[in-house]
């Protein structure tokens, strides 16, 4: 059963601060709201802070870098922003970035070193920004050859390439390396990718999914990432020097999923339509790891599921979640008769949003309205055993 009452009546994405104790979400719709949680887990005891309202459409994404303590804000205005804390007016102002696309933006992710940021997008491109004191704004370099809207992006640790997946079915390795911005020593990626200084340039390309690339993800060492595709699939790949990159899929338990985030080279968090989280674990040689789905970290409880009746999988709770929602305005006289299904897990419905707070505690948003806390070790996670740290 859920734990925690809904904070919105949806939140599509969050972000938290280096220190936990602030959060900024979106409640679906253009604006982002700044909590403070007072080390709460429980929503209900955080206290609105800021208002963040510039946005003219949907918000999509929220990044809240550790490294410069700046939140980039994307949305479906075609639009993104940096926040800055201005301490003296106890304000959070917004920095002009000129983003130049079309279409709207689908997401944002700040680089490891906070220094640069990309922004997904139905223009087909993505651009990576970076700051020009001089103008006080932040400017993009496009990168482009996707042939849809793209979906999602991931940094690899080195600051210099990113991953990305499109709804054109395919996962893509870039450079994103900027001159005067990054470092141009030898990161270890040389020998893999002699191009990996040319902005722009195409490192990779996957094809696996055959359907649409809802989530990229990178190991922390970065000789590791993977993507989670609407097949309900999630593809591993390990990249070996002086080999081919070897690719893996797992099949997902249950549905498709929408974020998938590493917590270590050996261990990967899926979220999605299903209402609980997966966990994937690797094993064997580092060189070629053997990757299997390992368990549902919301594990149904045996007295919350003879509560509420036969455990159920979770295409019979999506199933019946279908139902209820037909059942709505069946007449009984002058009646309106309303079938509600509570489901015997935390999180009531598709979870779209992972965020990683620290080694060993991860929190999820949901379209339940719900931000979620997940302490690993208390659902069963051999922290230790799969070096999250």
């Amino acid at each position: 059963m859920a734990t925690s009452k809904p904070i919105a009546l949806a939140v599509s994405c969050h972000a938290f601060n280096k220190t936990g104790d602030m959060v900024a979400l979106s409640p679906n719709s253009h604006e982002v709201i700044i909590y403070a949680t007072v080390g709460s887990e429980d929503a209900e005891k955080w206290t609105p802070k800021y208002v963040l309202s510039e946005h003219g459409g949907l918000v999509s994404g929220i990044d809240w870098s550790p490294e410069t303590n700046l939140i980039v804000t994307s949305g479906h205005d075609r639009n993104a922003y940096v926040w800055r804390y201005d301490e003296a007016t106890d304000v959070w102002k917004p920095t002009l970035v000129v983003l130049r696309i079309n279409r709207a933006a689908t997401s944002v992710k700040w680089s490891p070193q906070g220094n640069k940021f990309a922004v997904t997008s139905g223009a087909k491109v993505v651009p990576i920004c970076h700051y020009m004191p001089a103008n006080d704004w932040w400017i993009s370099k496009m990168i482009k050859k996707h042939k849809s809207t793209v979906l999602s992006t991931a940094w690899c640790p080195n600051n210099k390439l990113i991953v990305t997946g499109s709804s054109d079915n395919k996962c893509r390795i870039f450079s994103a390396y900027i001159k005067k911005v990054d470092s141009s020593e030898d990161d270890g990626f040389g020998a893999v990718w002699p191009d990996r200084h040319k902005f722009g340039e195409l490192l990779a390309e996957f094809d696996h999914s055959k359907a649409w690339v809802h989530s990229v993800a990178w190991s922390p060492s970065g000789f590791r990432f993977a993507w989670a595709g609407h097949g309900a699939t999630v593809h591993f790949a390990q990249i070996v020097v002086g080999a081919p990159i070897a690719v893996q899929q797992c099949e997902s338990p249950d549905l498709p999923f929408l974020d998938i985030k590493f917590l270590s080279d050996d261990a990967l968090l899926a979220v999605g339509f299903n209402p609980s989280p997966a966990l994937f674990t690797a094993s064997g040689d580092a060189a070629e790891p053997k990757w299997k789905f390992t368990s549902q970290l919301d594990k149904t409880d045996k007295s919350d599921a003879a509560a509420s009746g036969p455990a159920k999988s979770a295409f019979a709770g999506a199933r019946a979640m279908f139902a209820a929602s037909t059942d709505k305005g069946i007449k009984a006289g002058n009646d309106q008769t309303t079938k509600e299904t509570v489901l015997a897990t935390r999180h009531q419905n598709t979870i779209v949003c992972l965020w990683q707070n620290r080694p060993g505690l991860v929190t999820t948003s949901s379209v339940d309205g719900r931000v979620l806390f997940w302490e690993l070790s208390k659902f069963g996670v051999d922290v230790a055993g799969l070096k999250i740290q």
